[in-house]
């Protein structure tokens, strides 16, 4: 069990003048309250915006990724009933290159190359997702409800190597999707979860996540559950949100699953949390192009249904992903 988390109520800046992590910055939040300007050292800083969208039909999940030597945008579709997967990428070089928000609260994301154009503009209560490839073009706006908490949380490696992140899931989404000319509205009902990170990393980093959102007895829940990267920092991303109120889990999670039959379930434990994932749909991610010397074998992802407890909160049938990954970057 992790010792005591500090909570930080008031906004404060990750790093100092610098490129250091500032000590006032250790901790958890239930919202953005870090300023994520990261000066260096260059190479080894990661900055991400990931959304992923769910719905009984369809996931739609937008990557854009800066890693000072590569950036990297993902667009990829998967058709729940049929497992179909379309993905749309591209890397530039040495980065994008583009100003980027210094808070997960608001701010524009605006980037395009190869064939390959994302923009996520956030104005805080609501958030625009465009996205356009030569096969999937998505348009979706996200609501951030009143009052809603989301998880924020520092991982102290070191005062040269830290990382930020900050969880935000049961969001309501709606839009519309294009996959090979094909028009649609997303299925009703859909929900949307943002990864934000920025941080100094250290090369070989290796992690799982899980996140999934939904209503559950007439309640809104969602949880977000993290493992190994923040191993003896003192930190976890664990939290349950229900009804828009958020409940920080400092215990680890265990994710028990088997590499060679990811399709097996996963069993997600520790503390409050007992949970299994019945997957659904089974991705192995290898890093796109040259990018998969450099980084090393990517990541194992399942989407699927959750059921257990989190602590007196009974989970059925809940949709969401866990994951698996280990680079070098």
């Amino acid at each position: 069990m992790s010792p005591r988390e500090r909570e930080i109520t008031a906004e404060v800046a990750l790093c100092d003048a610098r490129g250091r992590l500032a000590e006032a910055a250790r901790g958890w939040a239930r919202g953005p309250r870090h300023r994520c300007e990261v000066p260096g050292p260059w190479g080894r800083r990661k900055r991400w915006h990931h959304w992923c969208v769910t719905s009984d039909r369809e996931v739609v999940a937008l990557t854009f990724a800066d890693l000072d030597y590569a950036g990297l945008a993902v667009i990829q579709v998967i058709d729940r009933a049929s497992g179909d997967v379309v993905t749309e990428q591209a890397i530039r070089p040495l980065g994008w290159r583009a100003p980027l928000p210094p808070t997960a609260g608001a701010g524009r994301v605006d980037v395009a190359h190869g064939g390959v154009s994302l923009c996520f503009d956030d104005a805080s209560d609501v958030v625009t997702l465009r996205a356009r490839g030569r096969r999937v073009a998505c348009d979706v706006t996200v609501t951030r409800p009143a009052g809603h908490e989301t998880l924020g949380v520092v991982a102290p490696w070191s005062a040269s190597r830290f990382a930020y992140t900050s969880k935000q899931n049961t969001l309501p989404a709606a839009g519309t999707l294009t996959v090979d000319g094909r028009p649609r509205a997303l299925a009703p009902g859909a929900w949307a979860c943002l990864d934000y990170g920025r941080g100094v990393w250290p090369a070989h980093t290796r992690w799982n996540w899980a996140a999934a959102s939904g209503v559950q007895g007439g309640r809104v829940v969602g949880f977000n559950l993290g493992a190994r990267w923040t191993d003896g920092t003192g930190a976890t991303e664990n939290a349950l949100c229900v009804d828009g109120r958020l409940t920080k889990i400092s215990d680890d999670v265990r994710f028990t699953w088997d590499p060679r039959e990811p399709r097996l379930p996963w069993r997600l434990a520790g503390g409050p949390v007992e949970l299994t994932l019945v997957p659904e749909v089974v991705r192995r991610v290898r890093p796109p192009g040259a990018l998969a010397r450099v980084l090393g074998d990517g990541l194992c992802l399942a989407f699927g249904a959750f059921s257990g407890r989190i602590g007196d909160v009974a989970v059925t049938d809940l949709f969401g992903w866990a994951e698996e990954l280990e680079v070098r970057w």
